[in-house]
């Protein structure tokens, strides 16, 4: 297990209703900003993108469909669930890979993402 612990949440939306989830992280006892930034992740986690969209424009004070927000959140809870599962297991097997203090992203998307290649370019 690692010794190193989850400091700083960041979310910043990059697009209509994609956002990019980063988490520095350092050794408990340590202070400071972290140093290592690995290559972000992409992931399609479509009900986590709509429902933080409805967030984003709920704080710009843009309108929704309230109840229908609530309906459709009620609807995809389980969905809502297992992406936010899916994104903190990234998020620990990341942690558990790092050698020191650093910062774990992830780009989240309501559409599908092509699978990476194994090649870079």
């Amino acid at each position: 297990m690692s010794t190193l612990k989850p400091c700083t949440i960041k979310i910043e939306w990059n697009g209509t209703d994609d956002f990019c989830f980063s988490c520095d992280y350092r050794p408990s006892e340590k202070e400071g900003p972290g140093r290592r930034q690995a290559e972000p992740v992409q992931r399609s986690f479509p009900v986590m993108a709509r429902a933080l969209g409805n967030v984003k424009r709920k704080l710009r004070r843009e309108h929704i469909s309230f109840p229908m927000f609530l309906v459709a959140l009620a609807f995809n809870h389980a969905r809502l669930l297992d992406e936010i599962d899916q994104l903190l297991t990234l998020l620990h097997n990341h942690i558990d890979e790092a050698e020191g203090e650093g910062r774990f992203s992830c780009s989240i998307s309501s559409s599908t993402i092509p699978p990476s290649s194994s090649s870079s370019g």
